[in-house]
C-alpha cells in the first residue's frame, strides 16, 4: 500500500466483500414476519375510551393577613445608621477613657499579662468583667498605676 487512499480502498473492499455472521445472537438483526398463514386472525378492537377530562386552573387566592399584631416595631425602617443609644455624655466619656483588654493594659504598664492578673487578684488596679469572664481595664486606671509607679507614660 503506497498511500492513504490505498488504505481507504482495502477497507471499503473488506465490507463489501464480508458475510454476515452465523450466529444470530451476535449481531441482532430486524424482526422477520412470520408467514400470513401463522397469523392469528385479527380481534376486534375494543372502542375508544372517552378523552380526559382536563382540570381547569384554581383562581389563585391572595394570602391572607396573619390573625397575631407585629406591633409597630416591625415596621419597615428607614435605611442608614441605627438610632443612637447613648447620651452624649456617655460617648465622650466612653471615647476618651476607652476600655483596655489584658494585652493592651500589659503592653502600655510594660508587665507581663500573669503580673496584671494578680494586680487585679490583689486590688491594685480595678477592671470590669465581660459577660465571658474577661478583664476590661480603663484607660484613666491604667495611667494612675503607672504615675503611682513613678514612670512616665510614652
Amino acid at each position: 500500500m503506497k498511500d492513504l487512499r490505498d488504505w481507504y480502498s482495502y477497507l471499503e473492499r473488506s465490507v463489501k466483500d464480508a458475510k454476515p455472521p452465523s450466529d444470530s445472537r451476535a449481531f441482532p438483526t430486524a424482526p422477520q414476519q412470520p408467514p400470513a398463514s401463522a397469523r392469528l386472525p385479527a380481534l376486534p378492537r375494543e372502542p375508544a375510551s372517552p378523552p380526559l377530562r382536563q382540570r381547569t386552573p384554581r383562581p389563585i387566592e391572595l394570602q391572607q393577613p396573619l390573625p397575631m399584631d407585629l406591633g409597630a416595631a416591625r415596621l419597615a425602617r428607614r435605611a442608614g445608621r441605627p438610632p443612637l443609644t447613648e447620651s452624649r455624655d456617655a460617648i465622650i466619656r466612653r471615647l476618651l477613657d476607652p476600655d483596655l483588654t489584658l494585652h493592651e493594659a500589659a503592653a502600655i504598664l510594660n508587665l507581663s499579662k500573669a503580673t496584671l492578673r494578680r494586680y487585679t487578684d490583689q486590688g491594685k488596679l480595678m477592671c470590669q468583667r465581660t459577660g465571658g469572664g474577661q478583664r476590661r481595664f480603663k484607660l484613666s486606671d491604667v495611667l494612675a498605676l503607672l504615675e503611682q509607679r513613678g514612670e512616665a507614660a510614652t
